[in-house]
């Protein structure tokens, strides 16, 4: 269906809903100038940017938190696990790759993943690997049921129209896991956004989701809407998102802070309008949409998107045990250089609500971890499926199952 996409006819479309679509663009400008240069003082003053919380204080109702939250598109939960149950994960991972060869099978599969082939930096060292103990025991847990309860109901998930999604109950999105050497130079990942890149322009429900913002009603638009998010087709590519997440996010196993090659962040909820507004403006060519390609990640690029670039910051420091979370239209990046001294090492998990999209998704994920495969996301390298010390069936807890599509939910 994307395959005979005018984007010229598109981008004509879009301006139309606008009065003056210059316009439009510059008092979208004019608010990202404002939050990026307080973004600027604050790190100037070195204080915090990206709001933090412990999980012992998500059930308080912090609303200045939660006020943050929505303004920066992103959170850090502290302590949702404990250091030394993490670390032994860590090392149990660890043993999980070298005692499956994983660095044999993966020479002979190296060019699957065409992903990120386009954006600038070199490919992170990313395992695709989803099925092992660390990762289940991580994704599954009863603490990632709570956290992930939490920020789901960040969101409006019910309209005059219909119900989205059901905030209390979790489905699963199998991830990979980033483990990343001490002086790697080359591993980076420009700055991107996931889940759809032209698509945030073509697909009709996308245009619903941020009508205001194409429409001259900037103001009133609300990234955490959900009304439209559970019906978006994306492109058929190696790990484009076919689920709604709430929150990307990962969970540390490793103490890692700026300069570690960890995450960068663009904390403005509201970024995503100046990506899609900028590409309408003339000086962009008519068949181009500022660099996002077909199957590709949302392209991020200082040839447009200057502006934005200013913003982007490093996480804080992290321990072992935290969590980081950010909304589907923050843009993210990972530093380029790893200048600490040991690994920097983290496993993917989602926030991905209960609702149509993501059950149809994971009913077909769960196909794929009986059988030990990769998930229908990511590129089909199925490492473990021989893999000794893979999680069977029989190793699932209750929730986990319900998480996986293998149990229903009451």
């Amino acid at each position: 269906m994307f395959e005979n996409i005018d984007i010229k006819k598109v981008k004509e479309e879009l301006r139309n809903h606008s009065k003056n679509y210059k316009e439009n663009f510059a008092k979208i400008e004019k608010f990202i100038k404002t939050e990026i240069q307080e973004i600027l003082n604050l790190k100037k003053k070195n204080k915090s940017i990206i709001p933090e919380i412990n999980i012992n204080e998500i059930d308080q109702n912090k609303t200045k938190v939660i006020e943050d939250i929505k303004k920066r598109g992103c959170v850090i939960i502290r302590d949702v696990f404990e250091d030394k149950f993490v670390e032994n994960l860590n090392f149990e991972l660890g043993k999980y790759i070298d005692e499956n060869n994983y660095y044999d099978d993966q020479k002979k599969k190296a060019d699957l993943d065409k992903y990120f082939s386009d954006l600038k930096s070199g490919k992170p060292q990313i395992y695709g690997l989803y099925w092992s103990k660390a990762q289940i025991e991580i994704r599954h847990s009863e603490q990632m049921a709570k956290v992930k309860k939490w920020l789901n109901n960040l969101w409006l998930f019910k309209n005059s129209d219909y119900k989205v999604f059901d905030p209390n109950k979790e489905l699963s999105y199998a991830d990979r896991v980033r483990r990343r050497e001490p002086g790697d130079d080359t591993l980076g990942l420009s700055p991107h956004c996931d889940a759809g890149s032209i698509e945030r322009w073509t697909d009709s429900h996308y245009q619903k989701i941020y009508r205001d913002i194409f429409s001259d009603n900037f103001e009133k638009y609300n990234p955490f809407e959900a009304k439209y998010r559970d019906k978006t087709i994306e492109f058929e590519s190696p790990a484009v998102a076919h689920v709604f997440r709430t929150f990307q996010g990962w969970t540390a196993l490793t103490e890692q802070g700026p300069n570690d090659g960890t995450l960068q962040l663009i904390p403005i909820s509201k970024g995503i309008a100046y990506v899609l507004t900028r590409a309408l403006l003339d000086d962009v060519e008519e068949n181009e949409l500022c660099g996002s390609k077909l199957g590709r990640a949302l392209s991020v690029n200082k040839d447009y998107h200057s502006l934005l670039l200013k913003g982007l910051v490093s996480i804080p420091k992290m321990k072992p045990g935290d969590t980081v979370w950010w909304h589907p239209d923050v843009i993210h990046a990972v530093e380029d250089k790893h200048s600490g001294k040991n690994y920097s090492n983290v496993i993917y998990v989602g926030a991905t609500p209960y609702c149509k999209k993501n059950l149809d998704y994971t009913i077909k994920q769960s196909k794929k971890f009986l059988e030990g495969k990769s998930p229908p996301d990511f590129s089909a390298e199925d490492y473990e499926i021989n893999y000794k010390g893979r999680v069977k069936l029989e190793d699932l807890s209750l929730l986990a199952k319900k998480q996986l599509a293998l149990e229903e939910w009451n």
